[in-house]
C-alpha cells in the first residue's frame, strides 16, 4: 500500500482502480475499503481513499483521471486551480482534444478542441490550461462584457499573468465572445503597465 499512498498524496487523496490494482490492492479489497467507509467511489474507477465530503480540489483531481491522461482543467475549475477564483463545490470543467470523448458524467462538464495540447501549462498539476487561456475561456462564457473584464483585471492585479500574454493567447483565437472590449482593454492596460498593479480589484 506504500506505492499507493505515494500516488493518492500527490493526488489529494485520489486514485483509480487501475492505480490501485497495479499497486497490489485486489478487487476485494477495493470492495471492502468501500463497503467499510475507508474508501468512497467517487466516479467510475475513480476513489476517494478518505471518508467525508470531498473537497473541491479532490474533484478536480477525479474529473482529470476519469476523464484521460490528455485532459486537463479547464474554465473555472482551472482558474480554481490557479488561485483565480474561490473553490466552490459543483461541475468540474475538463478539456480535452477533438478527436476524443468521455463517457458523459453529471459531475463533469467537457469541454474539446483542437487546440488543447497548445493550450496545456508544461508543468502544472493536476493538468490545467495556462493561466491565460483560462481567462479567456472564461471571458468567452462571461454573461457580459463587464464580467469578462472581471477576469482580465482580477488576473493582472493579482499579478498572476499579464496583459501581453493575454493579448498574445488572443491572437490565437480568431473568435472570442466581447473580443473587441477584450481587445480594448489590453490595449488600454499594456500603454500604462506601470500603472497596472494600481488597478481596483473586482
Amino acid at each position: 500500500m506504500a506505492q499507493l499512498d505515494e500516488i493518492s498524496r500527490h493526488q489529494r487523496g485520489v486514485v483509480t482502480r487501475r492505480q490501485a490494482l497495479a499497486a497490489g490492492v485486489s478487487d476485494r479489497e477495493i470492495r471492502e475499503l468501500v463497503l467499510t467507509g475507508q474508501w468512497q467511489r467517487l466516479l467510475p474507477g475513480i476513489y476517494a481513499t478518505f471518508a467525508g465530503r470531498p473537497p473541491p480540489a479532490a474533484m478536480r483531481w477525479a474529473a482529470i483521471l476519469y476523464s484521460g491522461s490528455d485532459a486537463m482543467l479547464c474554465h473555472r475549475s482551472a482558474a480554481e486551480e490557479a488561485g483565480l477564483a474561490v473553490p466552490v463545490p459543483g461541475v468540474v470543467h475538463v478539456l480535452i482534444p477533438e478527436q476524443r470523448r468521455v463517457r458523459p458524467n453529471p459531475v463533469v462538464a467537457v469541454h474539446r478542441s483542437r487546440h488543447a495540447t497548445a493550450r496545456r501549462h508544461p508543468h502544472r498539476r493536476p493538468p490545467q490550461t495556462r493561466l491565460e487561456d483560462t481567462v479567456l475561456d472564461l471571458a468567452s462564457t462571461a454573461a457580459d462584457a463587464k464580467e469578462a473584464l472581471h477576469w482580465i483585471t482580477t488576473a493582472c492585479t493579482r499579478h498572476l499573468t499579464t496583459p501581453a500574454r493575454i493579448a498574445d493567447a488572443l491572437a490565437r483565437r480568431p473568435r472570442l465572445t466581447h473580443r473587441r472590449e477584450v481587445i480594448a482593454l489590453l490595449a488600454n492596460a499594456t500603454n500604462r503597465s506601470a500603472a497596472l498593479p494600481h488597478w481596483p480589484t473586482p
